[in-house]
Order: structure tokens, then C-alpha cells, then sequence
């Protein structure tokens, strides 16, 4: 009898790849006084307006409460367009495409020295909109961009508007596990 462990195996890791987080790159100046920082207020960036596809008003909300969120529990204070913060928080969508949702199956069977395999698609072959969340965080006085973080792919269409906030919650999350850096 042939073993099904190569082809759970690999059902298995094509399930892995399927769920995978974003990719996330985080750089910064090493020469910031990060520990001196304590209040931060958001800037809204010219390029980042609603109505190119994935990039809303919606995704917008759901990127700026996730940060706000992150820099809560590291006890940073959000203050106002009005007042003086240490840091200003700029987010902008970036556009990256469109990959597919299809999974490829194939089974095998060999008996002896013959064999014989069958493969096909699995699934509705839709495609679906990808874009990435660029943050930077710029220091209010000197206006110079001292820590940026990308996460690729972590904008994409989603079944419900649940899963959309918690795809962002999570990449937002991974990438404030770099900030402030030590």
C-alpha cells in the first residue's frame, strides 16, 4: 500500500504558505534619542487619498487604529493636530499587484516499477488585490525620518471586514515589535 505521507506533506506546507504573514522590513537611525520620545500625532500623507482600489477611507481607519493601538501599549500619548508631539506617525498603501488564490492538487499511486499521478486546480481561480503598509514615523523638531517599517502583502480583499481588521491588526502588530528599536 503507498504512503500518504508525502502527499499530506505536502498539503501541509502549500496550507503554510497559503497562510502566511507579511513580509516585514524595518530600518532606522541609529542616532535617534528614542527613549526621549513620548508623544506622537498622525500626518496624513499627500499621496494616500481614497479611492484607488484597496487603498479607502476604511483601510485607512483600520491601519491608523491598529497603530494607535500598538503605540498605546508602549505607553506612547496621541495629542492633537494642534500641539507639539515628539513624532509624527505618516501611513501610505503601497500598491503591489495581484496573486492568485488557486490551490493545485495532485495525487499519485505507484505499484512496483509503474506509476500513475493526477493533478489539477482546486478552488475558484479568482485573483486578489495585494498592497503593503508603509509606516514612518518622522521626528517632529528636526522633521527627519527616523524609523520606518513595510509590511508586503498585508492589505488584501477579504471574505468579511473581520478578517480585513485582523489581517491589519497583525501585520501592524509584527511591525511594531521593532519600535522603539534597542
Amino acid at each position: 500500500m503507498p504512503s500518504l505521507r508525502p502527499l499530506l506533506t505536502a498539503g501541509a506546507l502549500a496550507i503554510l504558505a497559503a497562510c502566511s504573514s507579511p513580509a516585514v522590513h524595518v530600518d532606522y537611525d541609529a542616532g535617534a534619542a528614542f527613549p526621549a520620545y513620548r508623544t506622537y500625532a498622525w500626518r496624513i500623507a499627500p499621496d494616500s487619498h481614497p479611492g484607488r482600489g484597496f487603498e479607502t477611507i476604511i483601510v485607512d481607519g483600520r491601519v491608523q487604529r491598529a497603530v494607535d493601538t500598538e503605540l498605546a501599549a508602549k505607553g506612547y500619548t496621541r495629542q492633537g493636530a494642534w500641539a507639539d508631539p515628539d513624532f509624527l506617525v505618516t501611513y501610505r498603501p503601497r500598491p503591489e499587484g495581484t496573486r492568485s488564490q488557486q490551490v493545485h492538487l495532485g495525487l499519485g499511486l505507484r505499484l512496483g516499477p509503474l506509476g500513475i499521478g493526477l493533478g489539477g486546480p482546486v478552488g475558484d481561480p479568482h485573483r486578489l488585490a495585494v498592497g503593503g503598509i508603509l509606516l514612518e514615523i518622522e521626528d517632529f523638531r528636526s522633521q527627519a525620518v527616523i524609523w520606518k517599517a513595510a509590511a508586503a502583502g498585508a492589505l488584501q480583499e477579504s471574505d468579511s471586514p473581520e478578517e480585513a481588521e485582523a489581517d491589519v491588526t497583525a501585520a501592524v502588530h509584527t511591525m511594531f515589535r521593532r519600535f522603539p528599536p534597542t
